[in-house]
């Protein structure tokens, strides 16, 4: 990172981090009052802080609607167009929330976003539950920017069964190329797994594929439902904001901003204790006097 950048990223973070604890207590049961004063107050920082501030208008607010909606759905497999169109409302709206109107466009977006990850993340398990017809001529582009929204349900299934097909194919390709390389060592015992390597049919090894990709979507659905909370979709949107005015410059939620202090410091505040690299291992140097490292006794340098 830059050195002129320093101030922006101070800046931010040191207002925010300053507001939200200030906050934290009477607003603890109002979270969407504590974001709309949060987005508010970056984005006063915004205009009178940067070093070369854009107006925040309807342009603006356009430009963050389409930065955000790219960050939770670039390659166009989760949202509809119905959708689509319907955030349309908001291309002229944000500025104004950022101005201090009453927030909506966060909620709307944020809980369709929701509910349709909810719906295709159901998709990969009628899909893969039996084979794939690989004697078929079949096309599909993985290219984001080359596609449309699907317009329904049924479009947007199709588009998974495709992708689902082009991953477990690429699986099987990979399956059937081991199987080549082994076929002189059938019988003999495999060097990692110690068991007795056998010739496996076409059939069986396009059911390991296909449970290979399996549980790979699983783990990445799994992944992005945990990390998908409303505070971190809160951040993404946040950061559509800063990333309109200067790619630059990002918002940092008051835990992400620890973690980044101790990243570039080398401190790290969960048990009170200061890192350092020593041949590849990372080990403690020092303990903060008065930490939980410290207080417990139990960890030395």
């Amino acid at each position: 990172m830059s050195k002129k950048f320093f101030p922006v990223y101070l800046l931010l973070t040191g207002a925010i981090l300053f507001f939200a604890f200030q906050t934290q207590g009477r607003n603890e049961d109002n979270p969407k009052s504590k974001n709309e004063k949060i987005l508010r107050n970056v984005g006063m920082l915004l205009e009178q802080g940067h070093f070369s501030p854009k107006k925040i208008d309807d342009q603006f607010s356009k430009t963050v609607l389409k930065r955000f909606v790219e960050d939770l759905d670039d390659d166009k497999t989760i949202f509809l167009q119905s959708d689509i169109d319907s955030f349309k409302l908001f291309e002229s709206k944000i500025d104004n929330e950022i101005h201090g109107e009453r927030l909506e466009s966060f909620y709307a977006i944020s809980e369709s976003y929701t509910r349709r990850l909810n719906e295709v993340s159901e998709y990969y398990k009628t899909i893969l539950a039996k084979p794939f017809d690989f004697s078929k001529d079949e096309e599909i582009q993985l290219d984001g920017d080359k596609v449309n929204y699907s317009k329904t349900q049924a479009e947007r299934a199709e588009v998974w069964r495709k992708r689902l097909k082009y991953l477990v194919l690429t699986k099987y390709s990979d399956l059937i190329d081991d199987r080549e390389k082994n076929k002189d060592k059938v019988g003999t015992l495999d060097s990692l797994t110690k068991q007795k390597i056998v010739y496996k049919a076409d059939t069986t090894l396009e059911r390991e594929a296909r449970t290979q990709v399996r549980r790979q979507i699983e783990r990445y659905f799994t992944t992005l439902k945990n990390h998908n909370t409303t505070d971190e979709l809160f951040s993404s949107f946040v950061n559509a904001v800063t990333g309109t005015m200067d790619p630059h410059t990002n918002y940092f939620a008051p835990v992400d901003s620890r973690g980044f202090t101790e990243m570039m410091s080398g401190k790290f505040y969960g048990i009170g204790a200061q890192l350092r690299e020593d041949q590849s291992k990372i080990k403690i140097a020092s303990l903060v006097t008065g930490g939980p490292a410290w207080k417990s006794g139990e960890l030395g340098v």
